[in-house]
């Protein structure tokens, strides 16, 4: 675990920490990613959620593939985000099959909008999973910088408050992800938990207020 001594601005944090991921190796990332799946899998199944947003897995990140497929067997709806570098916003798309993702801006696999349609603005996933650089049990994630997932989280709680609903904010990361303290700005997105190759780590009961 990184130390509160440690934490210098942000730009350096991200290089710290992007380093240590990508020294993982190859095969404990695999065998990492498919423990945390497993048991992001097993909760979401317990919940009976019927949508789940995810990311599409890069470089170094813990990789969702085995939790994506199960959601599909499961007959969980998986919708995932194109990313618009414009105006740092997403649009949602519901996807069913590996072959329905291309290169997007930054290289990440992204819905190709020639193949999917896009969701409507009010479409609202039960639970989020988030990718992140480092995050912290009190809700806290170090994300790239852009402000995407923040963006999208003001806008999306938004809507589902007006819908009498709550989105689960769940980052998903390898234990040694998980620091002391991630410092946050008031306009950055606080986690309901975080899940990883040893287990699920709530700031609060997530059936409570």
């Amino acid at each position: 675990m990184i130390r509160d001594s440690e934490h210098g601005d942000k730009k350096s944090l991200r290089k710290q920490w992007t380093g240590m991921r990508d020294a993982m190796s190859a095969r404990d990332r695999k065998l990492w990613s498919e423990a945390a799946c497993e048991k992001l899998s097993e909760w979401v199944e317990d919940r009976e959620c019927r949508s789940v947003m995810v990311y599409s897995s890069f470089r170094s990140e813990l990789d969702l593939r085995a939790f994506i497929e199960r959601c599909w067997s499961r007959r969980v709806g998986v919708i995932v985000p194109r990313s618009i570098p414009s105006d740092y916003s997403m649009k949602l798309y519901a996807f069913a099959g590996w072959d329905e993702l291309i290169p997007g801006a930054y290289g990440i696999m992204e819905p190709d909008p020639a193949r999917m349609a896009e969701l409507p603005a009010e479409a609202v996933p039960d639970i989020v999973v988030v990718p992140g650089l480092a995050f912290d049990r009190e809700g806290g994630r170090m994300g790239y910088g852009a402000g995407y997932y923040d963006r999208y989280a003001e806008q999306a709680n938004r809507q589902a408050a007006e819908l009498g609903k709550k989105i689960l904010w769940i980052g998903a990361g390898f234990e040694a992800q998980l620091v002391e303290r991630v410092p946050l700005e008031e306009h950055d997105l606080r986690l309901d938990g975080v899940v990883t190759e040893k287990a699920l780590y709530f700031r609060h009961d997530p059936d409570g207020d």
